[in-house]
């Protein structure tokens, strides 16, 4: 029986190694990811400037604007503009955030390595830590409020907390699963198990070293708005608090928008690093080796 080879053509544009699959994917690219949200924008304006939907459940999109820029509330018995509270707000939660991603990464890391390195450990500190984990967080919050009282150290306890048990299981799944022909290799050449460890499996680890990050990064700012709204007292989720006492849902979606703009600029800076960091890794051209693209999709 003979067997015909399938003919394959190459697009345009296409090129090999770690450059482009596709040329001109980029701007197609930016231009498809910014569609869903114009398009949101519009309906939103439509809808609510028509009338179909009342200002007391969803505001239209140029009152958010009028909100931030003209608007006020009182903090301490004073009158305040609504966009200097917000700054300082801003400038709490980003603080509280950075204060337990500090406190929580370090540990979080070296437990996940020493997990990787040492049964003893794991038989210590593995059925603690898997039993301690399914909890959710927020279940722990009112704890962390009697021990911690209601100021901002809640929050960065609460954050150091859980970035501490997702980098640790994070860090603990990238070792287990480490190729094994990489150790097996340096292994053939002589090098010491704690060499092995130094030199190949962490960096071989890194890139899901940094995703574990970025998981973390994102429930930090989830976890810092749940220590506000139990009263740590401080921050933009506690001035949420106040807009929603005065049914301002303006103010509230302005305040949501900042959280998103937060989350997303500390998440593209991340994935800057993490490419800059593991040029080398093949996720980090992750446009390259979609199938998908391989195979031709659009």
């Amino acid at each position: 029986m003979r067997l015909r080879r399938r003919r394959t053509t190459a697009r345009p544009g296409l090129v090999l190694g770690d450059q482009k699959v596709l040329g001109g994917t980029r701007f197609r690219s930016i231009v498809r990811a910014l569609l869903v949200p114009l398009g949101v924008l519009v309906v939103w304006y439509a809808v609510t400037n028509a009338g179909w939907i009342g200002p007391e459940y969803l505001p239209p999109p140029q009152r958010l604007i009028e909100v931030f820029s003209t608007g006020f509330h009182y903090l301490a018995g004073k009158r305040v503009p609504f966009a200097d509270g917000v700054y300082e707000a801003t400038w709490i939660s980003t603080r509280m955030v950075l204060l337990g991603l500090a406190i929580g990464t370090p540990p979080g890391l070296l437990v996940g390595l020493a997990f990787g390195y040492s049964r003893l450990m794991r038989d210590l500190l593995e059925f603690t830590l898997d039993a301690i984990r399914p909890t959710p967080l927020l279940a722990l919050l009112p704890l962390f409020l009697l021990w911690f009282g209601s100021d901002p150290s809640t929050g960065v306890a609460l954050i150091a907390f859980g970035v501490f048990l997702i980098l640790t299981i994070q860090v603990t799944e990238a070792v287990r699963n480490v190729p094994h022909i990489y150790v097996r290799a340096s292994l053939t050449a002589g090098a010491s198990r704690f060499h092995i460890y130094r030199t190949v499996v962490v960096p071989a680890i890194l890139p899901h070293m940094m995703a574990g990050f970025r998981l973390a990064v994102v429930v930090s700012w989830g976890l810092v708005v749940a220590a506000e709204f139990m009263g740590a007292g401080v921050g933009l989720g506690w001035l949420m608090i106040g807009r929603s006492r005065y049914l301002d849902n303006a103010g509230i979606l302005v305040i949501v928008f900042i959280f998103a703009a937060l989350a997303i600029l500390s998440d593209f800076l991340l994935r800057a690093a993490a490419k800059r960091f593991t040029r080398w890794s093949p996720r980090a051209t992750a446009s390259v080796s979609m199938v998908g693209e391989m195979l031709g999709s659009r």
